[in-house]
């Protein structure tokens, strides 16, 4: 673990193992004197090697310059980028291949399973490896996502010299960094996430001083694979919980914190979750950039109408945001400075409109993933996930991560799932079209970043013009809903309308039939290795015009040029059809060959094919040997057979020559139409994006009536009270287990907590007091991203924070014990809880002594209901001394505000007994333990064992 997090870093895995091997290395004792005269012998000779090797590298400069000289042009400019670049690895384009050379070949080379070699030169042997450029992205993600390691990427370009043997015709340099955070070949493939990059402006030299939680820092955050970009200001105390729902890839770090180790939390320890991600450190350069520097990357960022709003909303961010900001694009800049990035105008995200979650919280109510395995399945997302679109799933995952602090904007989403919930006709229509939408914000981004297949350009037309079929399906309901309603619908409306020139543009250009014929052929070819598509597309396009007849990706009539060259191509196609029909009429006529055609050869040249017996063949073959013509054409052997004759001629390698140039203009010319086309689109990516968000938005809505419908959820009422009063609540995901395996019902319970009101919780192991508390969390949850919830009633006022202390384990990483652990996170809840918040605590001071167990667990139970106020769940096995000690103090606080509720368990007789789950008033006195250990298939023997003990006074 320690290795990881530093190889995450960039640092070599040898000097963590010497750093960690010499902290942790024992001491030994015992030592004899003779044994240490060897030890310093050995020493002193190894400082000698060691001497001598420092004086020969001290004169070596001029030696190893001399040495570079002797090698090739191209790679002593690799030579150079490695030296500039020194702790990424580094790709070089050499013709198809991407190649590594040097060190970075025999490190690099055996993790990506790939051959190594090496080529002499005067210099020496130079060690290289390569694999052609359709595998980068399959390389790029072990090297970026497996291994953690920053790639830079060095492509080849072409000068303009007439020498082919020029050494210096082609020129290289570094057009991208690859990390995890701009890996925007790995972002496209991943539809159901985004791949934030974040950005963390601490203020300068803060660890000098005592970590002060109110400290105010500077986030920035930006998806590059959808133009996506957000700034937001947070205390330091809830900097984690940012980070939590904001899950990125990638943090970038001032290089001023990369000594102060500030993942450890000795400066501040809730940092100790950094260690979690990929964390870089940015060297910021020397010359002050403005972020107005940076609005190239913006849409029509050089346009005067886009400057203006973006100077708009420059002024209302704060200083730390601008600052982080402009971090995040001097990054984004830095690692690709080839790209048309094409960001949106940035949001700002405000503390207070949202419900904070910490990472541990996230993680004890598997929010996304569950604990056990850490897949999706089981987690809440998969089990209310019922959106059709990609976008409306990564909406859903962020709602989810931050549900609402805006009662408005609640009631609102409640109002339209209540709207589509009623109208099963409309929402069966909607859904059955937002099925048909594309991702669009990625496709576009592609777009931007002059990426893009046809099909997908096809497809992001398609999906706005289902986006105008759904503005007509939403527009004609909007009269049938009711009064409240319908100002929200038509709003959507309105954000659904764009100009639809450009998306008629593009249907009436491409050729849909020819484009998914081209699409299918390349799957078939590449057997769904999706690295290798795009490549195997280009493949089959370019091979197209090679046939007898042209099929290209563009309608031939959409432009006056395009239909000359195609008019030029048809009528070159009719002349090889004659030529071929002559042919084949003398040939037969003079010969008695049986058969004579123009074919294509493996090699991709065209040749008459003629195939016959052998005598008559020979004949031919004299012939033509004889130097005979035919209408003035020559022919030349190429290849024959017993059966089969292969011959060229002038005339129709002209004609053939011909076609091919005049394809190639074709191929030109469609390319040139579909970078317009594309260009268009880009321009006009500020309403594209906007109907992007009213699709996604419909999407998780019209999701949220369906749930409702199948799970039967009921819409809560969510006010500013601090109510939570939640009537036969069901844990959403349990009961999905649950009836899936059996036939069995989950039991429902009731919760009515009210104004800093604790409910203590009792009952035996496995009686279901855990499930409980995460119940009402859950519901909390769904209730404030607008979603209905599973229960009766609910009753919730609005929850600013939700905390959680369910079940722990030993974080070795972070050398904490199970009990530590839960103090941590106790500590958490106690110094960051307001009186809005809910708090569900399991087990607090069982990790400790019983006698000591009981005073952490009520003097944290004390300290909540004195200083936090707010509403808490909490479960434990000390419900009985916990009611003695509150008793015996007469604290007036405790018995007003705590309530005593255990879980049901029913006795059958003396050895059967089942658990009930419901929550009753009372304490219980049982945990039943050997019960359990009994049910486990404890040995008789060691139960009996266990009984006697316990009734041992």
């Amino acid at each position: 673990m320690i290795c990881r997090n530093f190889v995450r870093r960039n640092i070599p895995s040898s000097y963590v193992q010497s750093r960690f091997y010499q902290t942790a290395r024992p001491k030994v004792e015992g030592t004899t004197v003779s044994t240490l005269k060897i030890d310093l012998k050995q020493l002193r000779s190894k400082i000698n090697e060691q001497s001598q090797k420092s004086q020969q590298s001290t004169a070596s400069p001029a030696k190893e310059t001399h040495d570079l000289l002797s090698l090739p042009p191209s790679l002593r400019q690799v030579r150079k980028i490695m030296d500039i670049h020194k702790s990424n690895v580094v790709l070089t384009q050499m013709g198809s291949f991407y190649e590594l050379y040097f060190e970075h070949a025999t490190e690099y080379a055996p993790k990506l399973n790939i051959s190594l070699t090496s080529k002499k030169y005067s210099y020496g042997n130079v060690p290289f490896a390569g694999f052609p450029l359709a595998q980068l992205g399959r390389h790029l993600k072990v090297l970026v996502n497996q291994f953690g390691y920053s790639v830079t990427i060095v492509d080849q370009f072409q000068n303009s010299s007439p020498i082919d043997t020029d050494p210096n015709r082609f020129s290289r340099k570094v057009t991208r960094i690859v990390t995890p955070g701009t890996f925007i070949d790995d972002a496209f493939e991943n539809f159901k996430d985004n791949t934030y990059l974040l950005n963390l402006e601490f203020p300068s030299k803060c660890t000098e001083k005592l970590a002060d939680g109110d400290l105010k820092i500077g986030l920035c955050w930006c998806d590059l694979s959808t133009g996506e970009i957000f700034v937001q200001e947070v205390l330091l105390k809830d900097l984690v919980a940012a980070i939590t729902r904001i899950k990125p890839k990638e943090i970038i770090l001032n290089k001023e914190f990369s000594e102060q180790n500030l993942e450890s939390g000795k400066w501040y320890p809730e940092l100790v979750e950094l260690k979690k991600y990929f964390v870089k450190f940015q060297t910021l350069p020397a010359h002050y950039h403005t972020v107005d520097t940076f609005y190239n990357l913006f849409f029509n960022g050089t346009s005067s109408f886009v400057k203006k709003q973006l100077d708009h909303k420059m002024k209302s961010f704060s200083q730390k945001e601008l600052a982080s900001m402009r971090n995040i694009l001097e990054y984004v800049n830095d690692h690709l400075p080839d790209c048309s990035v094409n960001f949106q105008i940035p949001e700002r995200q405000l503390t207070t409109s949202i419900m904070q979650i910490d990472s541990r919280t996230n993680a004890a109510l598997e929010l996304h993933n569950t604990m056990i395995s850490g897949g999706r399945k089981g987690s809440l997302l998969s089990s209310i996930r019922r959106t059709c679109t990609p976008s409306g799933t990564r909406l859903l995952t962020q709602w989810i991560s931050a549900p609402s602090l805006n009662l408005s904007e609640i009631k609102e989403r409640q109002s339209l799932v209540s709207y589509f919930k009623a109208n099963s006709k409309v929402t069966d229509s909607l859904i059955s079209k937002l099925k048909d939408v594309t991702d669009i914000s990625r496709v576009l981004q592609k777009m931007s970043f002059g990426r893009g297949t046809p099909l997908e350009l096809l497809r992001l037309a398609q999906s706005m013009v289902t986006a105008e079929e759904i503005h007509d399906l939403i527009a004609n309901a909007i009269p049938k809903a009711k009064k409240s309603q319908q100002s929200m619908l038509t709003r959507i409306c309105d954000g659904l309308q764009f100009d639809k020139a450009i998306v008629d543009d593009i249907m009436k250009a491409l050729n849909e039939d020819n484009i998914l014929q081209s699409d299918k052929a390349a799957l078939e070819a590449s057997e769904g290795s999706p690295d290798e598509n795009i490549d195997v597309v280009k493949k089959v396009a370019e091979d197209l015009p090679k046939s007898q007849t042209f099929t290209g990706i563009i309608n031939p009539n959409y432009s006056t040029s395009l239909r000359k060259l195609y008019s030029e191509y048809e009528t070159l196609s009719e002349k090889k059809a004659k030529l071929e029909e002559s042919y084949s009429k003398f040939f037969t006529e003079k010969f008695g060959v049986r058969k004579v055609s123009i074919k294509e050869r493996q090699d991709h040249t065209f040749a008459i094919h003629i195939s016959g017996a052998s005598a008559t063949l020979e004949k031919l073959s004299e012939w033509v040997k004889l130097g005979n013509s035919f209408e003035g054409s020559s022919f030349s052997p190429i290849q024959q057979s017993s059966q089969t004759r292969w011959l060229s001629s002038k005339t129709l390698t002209n004609i053939i020559s011909e076609m091919e140039l005049c394809s190639l203009n074709i191929k030109r010319e469609e390319d040139n139409i579909l970078t317009s086309l594309k260009l268009r689109l880009v321009t006009q990516c500020h309403e594209i994006r906007t109907v992007n968000s009213g699709i996604s938005y419909l999407d998780v809505i019209s999701s949220f009536a369906i749930l409702a419908a199948e799970r039967n959820l009921v819409c809560p009422k969510v006010d500013k009270s601090y109510k939570l009063d939640i009537v036969k609540g069901r844990h959403l995901m349990v009961e999905e287990g649950i009836t899936s395996k059996s036939l069995e019902r989950f039991v429902s319970n009731s919760c009515n907590l009210d104004n800093g009101s604790i409910w203590v919780i009792t009952g035996p192991n496995m009686g279901g007091k855990s499930t409980f508390l995460r119940q009402n969390a859950i519901i909390v949850i769904l209730a404030q991203i607008g979603c209905y919830v599973p229960c009766e009633s609910a009753h919730i006022g609005l929850v600013d924070k939700i905390f959680s202390r369910v079940g722990s384990a030993d974080d070795l990483y972070n050398e904490m014990s199970t009990f530590m652990v839960e103090m941590v996170e106790t500590s958490f809840i106690l110094r960051g809880a307001s009186e809005r918040s809910l708090a569900i605590l399991d087990e607090i001071g069982r990790g400790t002594s019983g006698k000591e167990g009981v005073s952490i667990a009520y003097a944290t139970l004390n300290y909540m209901a004195g200083h936090n106020r707010c509403r808490a769940l909490f479960a434990t096995h000390f419900g009985e001394d916990i009611h003695k000690i509150i008793k015996d103090k007469n604290d007036a606080v405790l018995q007003n505000k705590v309530s005593f509720y255990q879980s049901k368990v029913v006795d059958v007789d003396q050895d059967n007994f089942f658990y009930d789950y419901r929550m009753v008033p009372g304490i219980s006195q049982r945990s039943d333990a050997i019960k359990v250990a009994k049910l486990a298939g404890f040995p008789e023997s060691a139960l009996q064992q266990a009984e006697s003990i316990l009734g041992y006074k």
